[in-house]
């Protein structure tokens, strides 16, 4: 193998540390919805819940809930249980950067199943029905408990519509920068319910506004739209070619003329995630091949941030869901219960990726020249990363890596090689931890 440049790694930003949990609060403007809630009937399909009558909402005023952080040496979580058990905060501490948005102010939309939505931000848990559920807004309960390598808080609700549970199981242990993330629905009704389970993850990365350098990291090759403002693009139901529709790049935000929000198919990849160049800072959701059966991305581009805040602080979508799109229920039969597992980690500094687990994410970019490489890790891995050309390696780097820090390479391609470019990260006995690209 030829040598490469290797950008040298810093020391670790951040370590390993055991991971802690204690209650707090926090303030939020919030307007007075509460006092413009209309009484509903058994007829009405939200009932028990109430409508909600715009003109009768009442100004912003502070407003103090209830948070609980789980926190280890890479990740810190802020829960407010107040506002549907959501997952509110997610600071990268390699970064400082706070990675799901969080709205000024809590403040009604027109949007979702019931007419009206809180666009808190966070992480939200949506049941039983699509868009945002129904129960998104009310206090939930929370526990705190054990695992078998760190903490969790669970968050959870009885759904007055349906009578089913429904929670949430957020984790961290002391060693990955991972935070695990398992919903769940139980049935304890005595019929069956038909149901849909998502979560929906707010995002900004670089602030609590979304850059136009903003890339979707979606591993398929067409989605279905949900609905859309964009009249260059496929309608609601219809196939859309990913990451490139109509000679547009729809994997970058800046290139979105309006809002769009589309499904993905079922995909054995196993991951998805975001990644914001402009402010080299992303992250990387992994989860089981081809479950959960629904991703769903969202972003309003063109909209006026004046429909769900009060400024221009905006925001982009990543879903997670038991059903492939908001059309298709699912039905859990008395006694039944459904729920997933899904570890999201953030990386930076690395450029973007092109495939992650787990573990790690992997960058491999040919320049046509050669290549530059990547690599980040949610836990420290100790081993090799090597990269190869037509199946022959043609550099290889001996690795140490920490959450937080990204190794970086550049390879010249030699005029005599060719044929397709693979790059390989295997752990110190040699066992693959992830690959891309072509290799043997």
């Amino acid at each position: 193998p030829t040598p490469a440049p290797v950008t040298p790694l810093p020391s670790p930003p951040v370590a390993p540390q055991a991971p802690r949990v204690y209650e707090t609060t926090v303030t939020i403007p919030t307007y007075g919805y509460e006092q413009a809630f209309q009484a509903t009937q058994p007829d009405d399909p939200i009932y028990p819940y109430p409508r909600l009558d715009f003109s009768q909402i009442g100004p912003p005023t502070p407003r103090t809930y209830k948070a609980v952080v789980l926190e280890n040496g890479y990740v810190a979580l802020t829960i407010l249980p107040d506002l549907g058990g959501r997952l509110y905060r997610w600071i990268d501490k390699a970064t400082g950067r706070q990675l799901l948005y969080n709205n000024p102010v809590v403040k009604p939309t027109g949007w979702g199943y019931r007419g009206w939505w809180l666009a808190v931000g966070g992480i939200e848990w949506a049941f039983p029905v699509e868009e945002h559920g129904l129960n998104e807004w009310q206090p939930w309960g929370y526990s705190t408990g054990y695992t078998a390598n760190g903490l969790s808080v669970t968050v959870s609700d009885v759904e007055d519509h349906t009578g089913m549970q429904v929670g949430a199981t957020i984790s961290l242990d002391a060693d990955h920068a991972y935070v695990t993330l398992q919903p769940w629905a139980r049935n304890h009704s005595d019929q069956a319910q038909p149901y849909q389970l998502w979560f929906n993850a707010m995002l900004t990365l670089g602030g609590n506004a979304v850059s136009g350098q903003t890339q979707f990291i979606l591993p398929t090759g067409q989605v279905t739209v949900h609905s859309t403002g964009d009249g260059g693009l496929p309608g609601s139901g219809a196939t859309m070619g990913w990451p490139v529709h109509g000679g547009r790049d729809m994997s970058w935000y800046a290139n979105w003329g309006a809002y769009l929000g589309f499904f993905a198919p079922v995909a054995p990849a196993g991951y998805a995630g975001l990644y914001d160049h402009a402010a080299d800072q992303g992250f990387v959701r992994a989860h089981a091949p081809g479950w959960p059966a629904g991703t769903k991305i969202f972003g309003p581009a063109g909209l006026a941030p004046s429909t769900w805040t009060d400024g221009g602080s905006n925001y982009v979508e990543l879903w997670s869901g038991a059903t492939g799109s908001f059309w298709s229920y699912a039905t859990l039969n008395p006694g039944q219960s459904v729920g997933w597992t899904e570890r999201w980690y953030p990386v930076n500094g690395m450029g973007g990726y092109n495939t992650a687990n787990q573990a790690a994410a992997l960058r491999l970019s040919d320049t046509g020249g050669g290549a530059e490489v990547g690599a980040a890790v949610s836990a420290y891995t100790a081993g090799n990363l090597s990269l190869w050309a037509g199946g022959q390696m043609m550099a290889s780097w001996s690795v140490a890596l920490y959450p937080g820090q990204a190794f970086r390479a550049s390879w010249t391609r030699p005029a005599d090689v060719t044929g397709t470019l693979g790059l390989r990260l295997e752990d110190s006995g040699g066992d693959i931890i992830a690959q891309t690209g072509l290799v043997p």
